[in-house]
């Protein structure tokens, strides 16, 4: 073989490589504040207004019983 199909081969393999190299970069990249962590919803059931809300990445459910309640005060407890 002659040595201009080497040069091809490596140069293909490094743009390859370089490519593979760029995608795993960009999609490994994290959001530190993630948008959407905290989901609210409000249902009306015998004219008495009930509010929850979930945190979406564990999981929890936590009930808002009085309407003076701030939102930190919901995420403390």
């Amino acid at each position: 073989m002659s040595t201009y199909g080497w040069r091809e081969k490596i140069s293909y393999f490094m743009m390859g490589a370089l490519s593979t190299l760029a995608i795993l970069l960009l999609t490994g990249a994290v959001n530190s504040n993630p948008v959407g962590k905290y989901q609210m919803e409000a249902f009306a059931r015998d004219k008495i207004t009930n509010i929850y809300i979930m945190d979406t990445t564990n999981g929890k459910v936590k009930w808002l019983d009085k309407m003076d309640t701030t939102f930190e005060e919901m995420k403390a407890n």
